[in-house]
C-alpha cells in the first residue's frame, strides 16, 4: 500500500511533516531511510518485498523534499536539520500508529535514523546503520582531515551551483569510486541525481552533525553497523568509531559491494538484515 499525501499538504519551518511512505505487509514495523540521492521506491527495491514476506510491516519513508514527500523548506539562511528530519519519521509512524519501530537508514538516512534513536530510544526496536555518513567524526583524525577538508570544499562548490562535471566525480569518488562509475553522465540514474542534488544543500551537512556525546553513550538499543567492503577507508573508520562509541552494537561487512551494498548485493545484505532482525524477537 502506498500512502501518498494530499497536494496541499502544508509545511511550516520547524514543524515535522508527514512523510510519503511505501507500506507492505503486517507484523512488527521496520522502518527504512534512505540517502542523499535516491528515494525510497530504488533505494530499498530488493528489501522491501523480502521484509515483508517474513512477516514484517514495512514502512520506506521518503525524506522531505524526495519522492513524494513535501519540499519543506527551512528559513532563510538555515538547513534542515537531522533532528528535525528524525522528528519526520515518528511524526509518520505516529500517524501511521506504528508506536514502535526497527529503524534501518542508509548514509544520510543513517544519520536520520540515529537521531530519531536517540530522542526516541524505547520506541526504537532495534537500530541498522548502513554507511553511516557520520563525517563530522574524521575532523580531528589526521589521517582523515584533508580528507574531510576536500569533501567540505567538493560540498561547497555543489552548493554554490557549479556544474557537476566540475565537482561531483570526484565528490562520489571519496566514498565510493563504484558509485561515481555507476552515476556518471549518461549513465541511468543520473537524472535521478540532478533532481536530488539540491535538496542536500537544503539539509543539514553530514560534514558538520554530530550527535549528542552523552546519549549515543546512553543509548542502549541494539545496534548494527554494516559497511561494504569494496568503499573508501573513511566510511570503515567512521563504523569503528561508531561502534566504539554506541555499547553493544555490532559490525558486519559485505564483500563484494560499496556504499550501496543493500543494491549491490542484496540476498547477503538481506540475510544479514533478517538474521539480526529476528534476535530482537
Amino acid at each position: 500500500m502506498s500512502h501518498p499525501l494530499p497536494a496541499d499538504s502544508a509545511t511550516r519551518p520547524g514543524v515535522p511533516v508527514e512523510l510519503a511512505a511505501l507500506e507492505r505487509g503486517a507484523g512488527p514495523v521496520v522502518t527504512l531511510i534512505h540517502g542523499g540521492i535516491f528515494h525510497s521506491g530504488p533505494t530499498w527495491a530488493r528489501q522491501i518485498g523480502p521484509l515483508a514476506t517474513e512477516g514484517y510491516r514495512v514502512l520506506a519513508v521518503d525524506r522531505r523534499g524526495y519522492g513524494r514527500s513535501p519540499d519543506a523548506r527551512a528559513p532563510a539562511g538555515e538547513r534542515i536539520s537531522v533532528a528535525l528530519q528524525a522528528a519526520d519519521v515518528w511524526h509518520t509512524l505516529d500517524l501511521r500508529e506504528a508506536p514502535a519501530s526497527h529503524l534501518v537508514g542508509i548514509s544520510y538516512g543513517a544519520l536520520v535514523a540515529l537521531e530519531a534513536a536517540l530522542a526516541r530510544p524505547e520506541a526504537c526496536t532495534s537500530l541498522t546503520l548502513i554507511e553511516p555518513g557520520l563525517l563530522a567524526w574524521l575532523a580531528d583524525d589526521a589521517d582523515y582531515g584533508p580528507w574531510l577538508q576536500r569533501w567540505r570544499e567538493l560540498e561547497a562548490r555543489g552548493a554554490s551551483g557549479a556544474p557537476l562535471e566540475e565537482w561531483l566525480g570526484e565528490f562520489l569518488s571519496l566514498i565510493d569510486p563504484q558509485m561515481a562509475r555507476d552515476l556518471a553522465p549518461g549513465s541511468p540514474a543520473y537524472g535521478i541525481l540532478e533532481r536530488a542534488l539540491p535538496h542536500e544543500w537544503e539539509e543539514e551537512s553530514a560534514s558538520t552533525y554530530q550527535p549528542d556525546p552523552e546519549a549515543l553513550a546512553a543509548l542502549g538499543v541494539p545496534t548494527l553497523i554494516v559497511t561494504g567492503a569494496d568503499s573508501e577507508p573513511a566510511p570503515h573508520a567512521i563504523a569503528e568509531l561508531m561502534a566504539e562509541r554506541i555499547a553493544g552494537a555490532t559490525q558486519a561487512e559485505i564483500e563484494g559491494a560499496g556504499h550501496a551494498l543493500q543494491a549491490e548485493q542484496p540476498d547477503a545484505f538481506n540475510r544479514l538484515l533478517l538474521g539480526f532482525l529476528a534476535l530482537q524477537a
